[in-house]
């Protein structure tokens, strides 16, 4: 008797915490991907919006606040789109992080973050990004 075995794409847990959330204007690149709930980084990290239409993580562990957005998984078709979309890795590099959801239970999940070192202090720290209007 044979057995088929169906094979299954590499799945990867992705936190966002900007412009691909839900409602925001880069969204539509996650359209196949499964939306698993809001999540919040479990270290607190540096997250600043100098453009104002779209924010900035800085790697920078332990300063600023713990980060709220979205976790998803994705598939590497739709994480290569992404990577595009944020220039990995010379614009935004990206790595694993631990995140909470909203039952608690924690999770490995890839973030990105921007590459290039910055000055930031002067910056207003955020826990949320939430695009400005105009």
């Amino acid at each position: 008797m044979w057995r088929w075995r169906l094979w299954r794409k590499n799945r990867y847990k992705l936190f966002v915490y900007g412009t691909l959330k839900k409602g925001l204007c880069n969204h539509h690149y996650l359209k196949s991907a499964k939306f698993l709930g809001k999540a919040v980084t479990k270290a607190p990290f540096p997250m600043i919006a100098p453009m104002k239409w779209y924010p900035y993580l800085l790697d920078q562990q332990g300063k600023g606040y713990r980060v709220e957005g979205e976790l998803y998984e994705v598939d590497e078709e739709t994480l290569a789109k992404i990577d595009e979309l944020e220039e990995y890795p010379s614009y935004y590099t990206r790595r694993w992080i631990e995140v909470e959801d909203e039952s608690g239970r924690s999770h490995r999940a890839l973030v990105y973050f921007l590459a290039e070192p910055i000055q930031w202090r002067k910056e207003e720290l955020l826990k949320e990004f939430e695009p400005q209007k105009g």
